[in-house]
């Protein structure tokens, strides 16, 4: 078995190997996303694991602004999603690894997500309301998670979490 590579997403190629993740693991995917994540807007990070030329998993994060004054843009992390059989092997861990490491590297202030509260705290995401953060949906509370990126950015922030219309 080959190494694990994380790459970003090939706008074309790779197109069909999300979508069939995604139908198996969000019960017939999520076409906002899938809408997002084939447009050209460089604002959108999209990465891929990949094995022995087989496309595993994927990690989606889109722009979010928090309505704070001023308003805060930062980042959502919209799918994370890891083929069935290759689940529980540390890949949709790694994926947002990468993803949290490229924004940073790009001066993201912060990365929101709504999931699954036993999965993510394990990455570094704590409950928005602990940074004086609110969602856009009405989802329990401790399904809204921030990863601060950069706290001096972030200090004194707080408001509704916006993502951006599809």
């Amino acid at each position: 078995m080959g190494e694990l590579t994380i790459r970003p997403q090939n706008r074309g190629a790779d197109i069909a190997a999300i979508a069939d993740i995604n139908a198996q693991v969000f019960d017939g995917g999520t076409p906002a996303f899938h809408r997002l994540r084939q447009s050209p807007d460089p604002d959108l990070v999209s990465l891929v694991a990949e094995r022995d030329g087989e496309v595993l998993g994927h990690v989606f994060f889109s722009p979010v602004t928090i309505d704070s004054t001023p308003p805060v843009a930062g980042m959502g992390l919209g799918e994370l999603a890891v083929r069935q059989h290759c689940q529980r092997q540390g890949i949709g861990a790694a994926l947002t690894r990468a993803g949290l490491e490229a924004l940073g590297a790009r001066g993201c202030p912060f990365v929101i997500v709504v999931g699954v509260p036993a999965y993510y705290p394990r990455l570094g995401f704590e409950p928005g309301a602990k940074h004086g953060l609110r969602c856009q949906w009405q989802v329990p509370p401790e399904s809204f998670m921030v990863y601060v990126l950069d706290p001096a950015a972030m200090a004194g922030v707080t408001g509704v979490a916006r993502y951006r219309d599809v």
